[in-house]
């Protein structure tokens, strides 16, 4: 195991990921990140290099104090060798299997591997597969019906801190105190979008990005949906990512067939599964 902090290395290892997308979207999305200030202090950590065959991005382990927190205790995977991975996971400077943590990556092959590995540490695991979606870019007629988004009594603007738990209270893989602190810091530390109306005393809508530069949390109070503010949100995280250099990406449940229309009205397609497993002891937190 290695751990990579060579600006030079990093920048050529989100090259290289950029052959493997969607499957390194995760990874590929944090490592932007890291190269850009690493406000989360992730590390990036690779098999081998520089013919690396997996990369993990986590906080150091010992920025991991909370056993019981997987959304600090969080690690961002991709791997070309799901054999070769086992061998990887299994290094106690790799992955600390004695915490409650969540993996999140873009290839369903990995299931069985970590379901191995954390068995063999005690943990149970717990699969989510939802369906990830991603655009490939916007160009300039897209930039021109952009501009002309506007509206009377509708206001877009960055969620504040303060607010994080209309967030929390409404996203599902969320409402637990971990996760409200959590996403109070992706609020002030990355880019975030709400809609207000004229007379309304909160946000109508929202979403949330986070340390893999993925548009989350996304949400349209019942009131107000049918009116194309998914759609908006995504169109506008979409301009903002460009800009940057981000990849486009989110998902959504295979059941939630209006936040899928709502991607593909926004010029998403879908690309593939996006996982998240959840790792617990029997007394641990269930997401």
């Amino acid at each position: 195991m290695l751990v990579l902090t060579c600006a030079s290395k990093l920048s050529a290892l989100r090259r290289l990921l950029t052959h493997s997308f969607p499957e390194s979207l995760k990874v590929c999305g944090a490592l932007h990140h890291v190269i850009d200030k690493n406000p989360f202090g992730l590390q990036v950590l690779v098999d081998q290099w520089p013919d690396f065959t997996s990369v993990i991005c986590r906080p150091p382990l010992e920025d991991m104090k909370d056993p019981e927190d997987p959304y600090t205790n969080t690690y961002f995977l991709f791997s070309k060798d799901p054999q070769g991975l086992r061998h990887f996971l299994q290094d106690p400077q790799t992955v600390n299997w004695k915490q409650q943590l969540q993996i999140q990556g873009c290839q369903p092959a990995l299931t069985g591997v970590l379901q191995e590995v954390s068995s063999k540490h005690g943990s149970q695991m717990q699969t989510t597969s939802n369906l990830l979606y991603m655009r490939d870019g916007i160009n300039d007629e897209d930039l021109e019906k952009m501009s002309k988004i506007s509206s009377t009594d509708l206001q877009y603007t960055s969620l504040q801190p303060h607010e994080a738990s209309y967030v929390n209270d409404q996203w599902i893989l969320g409402r637990n105190e971990h996760s409200l602190r959590f996403v109070e810091r992706c609020i002030r530390t990355f880019p975030s979008i709400s809609v207000w109306k004229k007379g309304v005393d909160r946000p109508i809508a929202w979403g949330v990005t986070d340390h893999s530069v993925e548009i989350r949390m996304g949400y349209t109070l019942p009131a107000y949906r049918k009116l194309g503010l998914s759609s908006t949100i995504l169109q506008k995280f979409a301009e903002t990512h460009q800009k940057r250099g981000y990849p486009i990406y989110g998902h959504t449940a295979p059941d939630n067939k209006a936040s899928q229309a709502a991607l593909s009205k926004a010029g998403y397609h879908q690309r593939g599964r996006w996982l998240l497993w959840n790792c617990h002891s029997q007394k641990g937190f269930k997401a």
